[in-house]
């Protein structure tokens, strides 16, 4: 239903109706829409650690700029095969009340899987020392960003290109985090 109507047109007595239950029991598993989209985000988040966990160990550990352009591959990849997951994951909050706190903790994993490989590639060296913080959150900017587009057809983009685009756009952020000046004046991130 997500991917079809998108959260807007989502509704806890038609997701009922289609699984052939009353829409009364569904109330008896999750107290309204909210919460039931709250469980949705936080699968999702999960099944993005566990996507971006599949992938990474296919990057040797020293090249810590393919690993993280391989993140923002795996995160567009995700989103754009889910789209109507990944708008409840980064529409409107869903937690803004604080109910779900499983949700913030799925939310979490996710951030420091970014936080992880930043602070890995400071600590080999490959990067300069930065605020950690104000980066991870540019590089989940960038890949939320060009997922997004993506998503919204904002960005023309074959969809056997996905992953290949948000590496390249990804990338340029990546390169300027270098430690030498390949930052600069290096070559572009293969």
């Amino acid at each position: 239903m997500l991917e079809e109507d998108g959260p807007e047109g989502f509704t806890v007595r038609e997701a009922a109706r289609r699984l052939g239950v009353d829409h009364r029991a569904a109330y008896r598993h999750f107290e309204d829409k909210k919460a039931l989209l709250a469980v949705v985000a936080e699968e999702g988040y999960r099944e993005l650690v566990e996507a971006v966990n599949r992938e990474l160990p296919r990057v040797p550990l020293e090249d810590r700029p393919a690993r993280l352009r391989m993140l923002a591959r795996a995160y567009v990849e995700f989103a754009v095969q889910k789209p109507g997951r990944y708008q409840v994951m980064t529409g409107p909050r869903v937690n803004e009340d604080g109910r779900f706190p499983e949700l913030e903790v799925a939310l979490a994993e996710a951030f420091h899987l970014v936080r992880r490989e930043l602070e890995a590639g400071i600590a080999a060296g490959a990067f300069a020392p930065v605020d950690v913080t104000e980066v991870v959150l540019t590089l989940w900017a960038g890949m939320h960003g060009v997922a997004s587009l993506i998503a919204m057809r904002r960005l023309r983009v074959r969809r056997d290109g996905f992953g290949d685009f948000a590496e390249r756009a990804v990338g340029h952020t990546v390169r300027g985090l270098l430690r030498t000046s390949q930052g600069l004046e290096g070559p572009p991130p293969s």
